[in-house]
């Protein structure tokens, strides 16, 4: 089984689910389940991302992060592979397309029962810096939380702060442009 944690507002998740379906796919008939679990606080954004996606997975809704939490998710998406015998056996961070080579071949070898002798040590995931659970970052994840996010400003900025008559003398070590160096 693929257990997939994703959210609408996770750019990678919407790369990683073209892979699963072709994963599920081409290993249906070999007993690989996917299951796609959302963590979108809001149902019908989660129902207006599947909508655009390929995904004919089982999927489920965890809106509160309890499954997340208790499997220790840390990066969105993150996935976990289980073998024959329930166990969780892979876990991939984030999607990275020139990984999936790595991640098909997990998937092999769990079907074809070679897959690691041991389960992974899950641990629930702590809180960290401000509190916010991967899960919960779809507001932060929005470009409009940037503390800049107009590109006309940032040059604006640059220009002012790092102009010959400002103090810094921009990037380098060479000072202001006031010639006292």
């Amino acid at each position: 089984m693929l257990l997939d944690f994703w959210a609408s507002w996770c750019a990678p998740c919407k790369q990683s689910f073209p892979w699963m379906a072709e994963m599920r796919e081409k290993y249906r008939d070999r007993g690989l389940v996917v299951v796609a679990v959302n963590l979108d606080q809001d149902a019908d954004v989660a129902g207006r991302f599947l909508a655009q996606v390929q995904g004919d997975f089982v999927h489920r809704q965890d809106p509160q992060g309890r499954l997340a939490e208790a499997y220790g998710l840390t990066v969105m998406p993150s996935s976990l592979l289980f073998d024959r015998e329930g166990r969780p056996v892979h876990r991939h961070e984030g999607f990275h397309p020139g990984e999936v080579d790595v991640y098909e071949r997990h998937i092999v070898e769990l079907l074809d029962n070679r897959g690691p002798g041991t389960a992974l040590a899950i641990a629930a995931a702590e809180r960290k810096g401000l509190g916010v659970h991967p899960w919960q970052r779809d507001v932060l994840a929005d470009p409009v939380m940037q503390l800049i996010c107009d590109p006309l400003e940032i040059e604006l900025d640059d220009h002012i702060y790092f102009s010959k008559e400002a103090s810094s003398g921009g990037r380098g070590f060479g000072g202001g442009g006031c010639g006292c160096n």
